[in-house]
């Protein structure tokens, strides 16, 4: 029975762990944290969907509450996009979303061990081979003859991989989104319309921040791209402030949440596989590079994965199979997150001043803020952002940039090698590392 090793209890690493399990693989899960602390203590958005193209049976009904309605807010206040609501997403409980996964791993067999401070990889020439942890104070090492690495985006295996490997070490500034979240008690019951509003540049910060009323709470983000800094104490208070300014039904009480984070906003890492390893969830970058929302596309890898695991002719989880996992999950989600990187890197350039002309002249519009529908940018759309975007000449360099870049997409996804071979891959890897 093949012994497969999962570095860290996260989305897409629990849920293929499951799959995993479930077809006869021998699959143990090292967490460092305590299974109760598992999760940060607020809700996120999800879809039916998920569980289904995951393997994973759907959550009960009383473990999830409805989605909301959301629209983009220009720093102004000038002009509120709303976005189409889709009825089949809801919201789930982090923490009870991973005691879900987790109590569905075990019952196929998956076993956990948690207090497991992952270290490093073990390595056999240029396979990983297993993982190097510190538990109880000792440190420890496990083989396996397949790690799958699900240990988020300061991965210390990811991290610590020679550069031989050709892997993406660390993710740069442009790629980081510094976060603070807190639910405030609701005094009033009162809500908004819609109840879900994001604050594009709030504060005329680069960032996203938003608000979400329900009848018991406050949930407010603040969020700031990388490449400003890190979000300080500041900024959090001056947000949180304004919003409750405009809105005194806020009240001053956290009743949950409260901690600060940091999380992927990038497009997927150039290269997840090697020999007898594969990177998956926040570990890979699979997050969209807005808002870094990135459970669904997580667990999905985390189904690919396993089958292509399962599907492996020689068993010795090579990169000539594993790159079959990269190859669809690349075709089937990562590419359309391409366009969105682009425009998050052109953001970065911007200050609020720039993304209020943007929606004032509709150079925005709801359909391209609809994420989930894809971003489809036409000849017809970049000249109309050319006609009416020449007041902006201090963004004229990043503009030009995006637009060039803009046309490659196409030509980059269309080249992917289908088959691992090394000089190819290495080349396709180079031009999608350019976009």
């Amino acid at each position: 029975m093949k012994k497969i090793i999962v570095a860290g209890a996260g989305h897409g690493g629990l849920t293929a762990a499951f799959n995993l399990a479930k077809n006869g693989f021998d699959v143990t899960v090292y967490e460092k944290g305590k299974r109760e602390d598992l999760g940060y203590d607020w809700h996120d958005s999800m879809n039916y969907d998920a569980f289904d193209k995951a393997g994973i049976e759907r959550p009960d009904e009383a473990l999830i509450r409805k989605s909301f309605q959301s629209a983009f807010e220009n720093p102004s206040g000038t002009v509120k996009l709303i976005q189409p609501y889709d009825d089949s997403g809801f919201m789930m409980d982090r923490k009870e979303l991973l005691s879900y996964l987790i109590d569905k791993a075990e019952s196929v067999g998956v076993k956990f061990l948690f207090g497991c401070e992952i270290t490093g990889a073990v390595l056999d020439g240029m396979r990983v081979a297993g993982i190097k942890y510190l538990r109880d104070g000792e440190d420890l090492e496990a083989k396996g003859d397949m790690v799958i690495d699900a240990c988020g985006m300061n991965s210390p295996l990811r991290k610590n991989l020679p550069p031989c490997f050709g892997i993406k070490n660390s993710f740069e500034a442009k790629e980081k989104f510094y976060v603070y979240r807190a639910y405030y008690e609701n005094l009033t019951g009162e809500m908004l319309e819609p109840a879900y509003q994001v604050g594009l540049f709030h504060m005329n910060k680069p960032g996203i921040d938003w608000i979400l009323t329900d009848k018991d709470s406050v949930d407010i983000l603040v969020g700031k791209f990388g490449t400003a800094g890190e979000l300080t104490d500041e900024e959090i208070e001056a947000a949180v402030s304004e919003y409750r300014s405009r809105y005194p039904f806020m009240g001053d009480r956290i009743i949950r949440g409260g901690q600060k984070n940091v999380i992927p906003l990038s497009k997927m890492l150039p290269l997840l596989v090697a020999d007898g390893y594969a990177l998956v969830g926040d570990s890979a970058g699979m997050t969209v590079p807005l808002n870094g929302s990135g459970i669904v596309l997580s667990m999905r890898a985390g189904k690919i994965l396993a089958d292509k695991i399962c599907e492996a002719e020689d068993d010795n989880f090579s990169i000539n199979n594993l790159w079959k996992y990269q190859y669809e999950y690349f075709q089937t989600l990562g590419k359309d997150l391409v366009m969105i990187d682009i425009l998050k890197n052109f953001f970065t350039f911007c200050k609020g001043k720039d993304v209020d002309y943007f929606l004032e002249k509709k150079i925005l519009t709801e359909e391209q803020l609809n994420f989930e529908a894809g971003i489809d940018i036409t000849p017809k759309y970049i000249l109309h952002i050319a006609s009416v975007g020449l007041p902006l000449i201090g963004l004229l360099p990043p503009l030009v940039g995006t637009l060039k870049s803009i046309p490659a997409i196409d030509s980059v996804v269309a080249s992917m090698p289908q088959e691992y071979d090394k000089m190819p891959v290495e080349d396709w890897v180079k031009k999608y590392s350019k976009l």
